[in-house]
């Protein structure tokens, strides 16, 4: 089957293609206003080193090499578990993600938030920037490390507006899209077959179960009457047939007088 007759088979069962699209439209619609958009809000903060890791007056951006395994233990402290439930326990729906940022050389920490709402992305980011810089300071404090060489943070990018998140949305308005149109497509289908096999019984019931009987019995007639009818016998050499012939061929001819 092409193109053409599937569409031709399509339009014959227009009755369930055309309900079956309003439907899907709707139930897209559906989960399109019943998915909420996501609100998302992220900041960037880069470690300094300490003032007595550096020569006295050097620039501090120029000694960032040695502070991306810092950066690393950081993210693994602020992102477990525990500091997780202990921040987000008010705000189940928010989605976090704390990370090193790799799209740069430097000890660059990456802090995103999605909530359902702007306000709850604002709150939630704004205590998490704080707590990287409590928990940077705890770690260093267990080590007894000198006020002066701590390594500290310097925030680079706060967003002060959130980014609208529609990705879920359309996930799901394709997916109801995809799942009806194939239901649809399925029961066009098989309302087509079944048509079809329905026509080519009722073909079938209206010609005899044996299409050669007829041809059959004509053929038998036909043996019939050369079965009744005398074969001529053959003619042979030694025949009498041949001899009268011969002898009416071999007599002279006679003159009347």
């Amino acid at each position: 089957m092409n193109l053409v007759d599937t569409l031709r088979g399509l339009w014959r069962r227009w009755y369930i293609v055309i309900p079956g699209m309003l439907l899907t439209a709707a139930a897209a619609a559906g989960a399109w206003s019943m998915i909420p958009p996501g609100y998302e809000r992220s900041s960037t903060q880069l470690l300094i080193p300490g003032a007595l890791s550096m020569p006295d007056g050097a620039n501090p951006y120029l000694f960032l090499g040695g502070l991306s395994p810092a950066a690393d233990v950081l993210v693994r402290a602020v992102g477990s578990e525990n500091t997780r439930n202990e921040l987000v326990a008010d705000y189940p729906d928010v989605e976090i993600e704390i990370l090193r940022d790799t799209s740069t050389a430097g000890p660059v920490i990456l802090i995103a938030v999605t909530a359902a709402s702007d306000g709850d992305a604002r709150e939630v980011l704004e205590l998490l920037v704080d707590r990287t810089g409590t928990v940077l300071d705890e770690l260093q404090e267990t080590e007894n490390i000198r006020a002066e060489n701590r390594v500290t943070l310097l925030p680079i990018t706060v967003d002060s507006q959130s980014v609208l998140d529609q990705r879920s949305r359309f996930i799901a308005v394709a997916a109801t899209g995809l799942v009806g149109m194939t239901l649809t497509l399925l029961l066009a289908g098989l309302a087509e077959g079944w048509s079809a096999s329905r026509a080519r019984r009722r073909k079938g019931d209206d010609q005899p179960s044996d299409p050669g009987q007829y041809d059959q019995g004509e053929a038998t007639a036909e043996e019939g009457v050369l079965a009744t009818t005398p074969a001529a016998p053959p003619r042979t050499l030694d025949g009498p047939e041949y001899d009268s012939e011969r002898d009416m061929t071999a007599a002279p001819a006679r003159s009347v007088r």
